[in-house]
């Protein structure tokens, strides 16, 4: 088979070694270098050439550029929010010698990146939507109290076809030169996520992972005790003394439950508190917390004194298991139905730009819509996400970057490779969040085509390796008799737009095509739970017609009730014995920024329940209603016959 032999030598060369999120303790300092920094287009592609890197200042014209943002939407010069190609940051700061190893982090850049400390290579990184670092203490001054530190950093979003996404650069003349794009948002770029400079000491803690092994429950199904295993790795180790250390569980009054002196090892918890998911019967409301431990790992010198070394703290450890059956997801062996809503990372002018004021009315609106679930379409999320969801208990679907994947990468060995990477480097981040219940590998990718079959096949086998206990999928836009490669994953996920895309306008259509579809696919596939992960229709806001006609807010009303009375016929949440049903989300939860095109009025898609601004549509009462309807239905009779 053509991936064998590649697949053998990529896993040779795929760190497994996560990037702990920069967090304060004893012993580290965090320091972010958000703000504003100083920018400029290089649109001949001369500055690595030129040597700007090593130039005390960017040369002119520079303007000021906030970080974190998206720098297309920021000023009113369309040459900028249509760039393709590289463009450049720099900053200054001082930095004090108060610790012997500083790393520098980029939480996330769009999309090549290449960064420069005091006229030196420090690190470069392929790929957006996820963080990258670099030891930079062999680059700054330690002969003084403190160092003034210059940083460069040149980013291109130039998409290719081996690239996630791919993208083909078209020339159609010296002033008009086009990036095509298989997916349908903006192709937001910069430094979209924070700058942070870290400090660690010499030995320090590299990475910790943490999983539930197994949870015991009595005949109530309360839980009585829970395994959980863990690793920690640690580098940097002084050969003089030896390193000692103390792994340490907390609940949430900071009393230790658990503790133990392995660097890999298991940590028994009686009487556990569960994480749960939020949305359900059984478990609380998407406005209130989950319950979550802290798991403290302390790294001392083995010396008279015993000096500690380092401290890190997890502060998002959740005790829960994952379960998938023929029909059912089962969280703590309890059925979860998802219910919740797609979205993009996007809001005005800061595009892709991370923003906490964002972050927060996101997770409030989850919270009014009774939303337990979204998936983090087509791209990982920044860190503070899925913190955010460990703590309301909202279950996410974590997803690669890899949206509109065509023949054409299916037999690169090139885009395999990088599949792989980012695969990697999502799962190294987020696999000790416990809201992060399954892994999505693509997005509508091009897989009625036969060579989607050895692709897949080999993407599957090696993420099985590294999915630390969930199960896989990809989103499918093929036909159910057509996909070749959902067949190695666990779980089938659908995005169908009847009345839409097809049937435009023919709400009478829907129920009898959704029955079917669904039918099909369970024909084909009898033991993998089925979940409708795209449905959705255009709105204008303030648009109305009687009878429903498209882009009214009649018409989302319309077109979302009648999927959902056809969901209720197969749910596994309503039909226990015979549903293999097991969630549906709407797309998208706001309106997002797309290319200008004569189908996207204003460059928008207008799918939103919400407003890009964050306003409702009619259509998001219909959908609150309806959530507020399933976590009435009762499931606590049920887990027993899961068990």
């Amino acid at each position: 088979m053509l991936w064998s032999y590649f697949l053998l030598l990529t896993t040779l060369n795929i760190s497994l070694h996560a990037l702990l999120y920069p967090a304060e303790s004893e012993t580290r300092q965090v320091k972010s270098l958000d703000g504003l920094w100083h920018f400029r287009l290089d649109e001949q592609g001369v500055g690595e050439n030129e040597r700007w890197f090593a130039q005390p200042n960017l040369p002119e014209p520079t303007i000021l550029m906030p970080v974190p943002s998206s720098y297309n939407d920021v000023t009113q010069n369309i040459t900028i929010h249509r760039h393709i190609g590289w463009v450049w940051y720099a900053k200054d700061i001082f930095l004090h010698n108060t610790a012997p190893r500083w790393v520098l982090r980029f939480q996330a850049a769009h999309y090549e990146s290449r960064v420069w400390v005091n006229g030196h290579s420090a690190v470069n990184h392929s790929g957006g939507h996820l963080p990258f670092e670099a030891d930079i203490t062999p680059f700054i001054s330690t002969d003084k109290d403190y160092s003034k530190v210059h940083i460069v950093v040149a980013i291109n979003n130039t998409l290719t076809p081996t690239t996630l996404p791919p993208g083909y650069l078209q020339i159609h003349n010296p002033t008009y030169r086009e990036l095509q794009t298989p997916f349908d948002f903006f192709n937001y770029a910069g430094i979209d996520r924070s700058v942070i400079l870290y400090s660690t000491s010499t030995a320090y803690i590299q990475d910790i992972t943490i999983d539930t092994q197994r949870i015991d429950y009595d005949a109530q199904h309360i839980a009585t005790s829970a395994v959980l295993v863990y690793t920690v790795t640690i580098a940097g180790v002084n050969p003089i003394n030896t390193i000692r250390v103390l792994i340490e569980l907390l609940d949430a009054s900071g009393m230790v439950v658990a503790n133990n002196t392995d660097s890999h090892s298991s940590l028994v918890v009686t009487k556990p508190n569960l994480w749960e998911p939020c949305g359900m019967n059984y478990t609380h409301p998407c406005t209130e917390h989950s319950y979550l431990y802290t798991l403290q790992v302390t790294l001392y010198n083995d010396s008279p004194q015993m000096n500690i070394l380092d401290i890190y703290r997890i502060r998002h450890v959740g005790i829960r298991t994952i379960r998938l059956t023929d029909s059912k997801f089962l969280v703590n062996e309890r059925p979860f139905y998802f219910h919740g809503a797609n979205a993009h990372e996007d809001s005005d002018i800061r595009g892709k730009g991370f923003d906490h004021v964002i972050l927060a009315k996101h997770f409030n609106l989850y919270g009014w819509l009774h939303g337990n679930s979204f998936r983090t379409s087509h791209y990982p999320y920044a860190d503070e996400f899925y913190e955010m969801a460990d703590r309301f208990g909202i279950a996410i679907i974590d997803e690669t970057p890899a949206v509109g994947l065509s023949a054409t990468q299916f037999v690169s060995q090139a885009t395999l490779d990088h599949h792989i990477q980012v695969t990697t480097e999502m799962i190294n981040r987020d696999r000790n969040h416990p809201s992060v219940l399954m892994w999505s590998l693509a997005n509508e990718p091009e897989s009625n085509v036969p060579s989607a079959k050895d692709y897949f096949s080999a993407l599957a086998h090696f993420t099985r390796s590294i999915a630390a206990g969930r199960p896989i999928t990809y989103v499918i836009s093929a036909s159910y008799n057509g996909d070749q490669g959902i067949q190695f994953f666990d779980m089938i996920c659908i995005n169908r737009y009847f009345g839409w895309y097809s049937q435009s306008g023919r709400l009478d259509q829907i129920p009898s095509l959704v029955s079917e579809e669904l039918t099909n696919w369970r024909h084909r596939f009898p033991n993998k739970p089925i979940l409708m992960s795209e449905y959705g229709a255009d709105t204008v806001v303030g648009l109305h017609h009687d009878p429903s006609f498209m882009f009214t807010e009649e018409y989302q009303k319309d077109f979302y009730t009648a999927y959902h009375s056809i969901f209720d016929n197969f749910s596994s949440l309503i039909h226990p014995d015979t549903g293999f049903f097991v969630g549906e989300l709407p797309w998208n939860m706001f309106d997002f920024a797309t290319d200008q095109s004569i189908t996207r009025v204003g460059g928008l898609n207008r799918k939103g329940l919400f407003t890009r601004q964050r306003q409702p549509k009619a259509a998001a009462f219909v959908i609150k209603s309806r959530y507020e309807h399933l976590e009435s239905i009762n499931t606590n009779d049920l887990c027993n016959s899961f068990e």
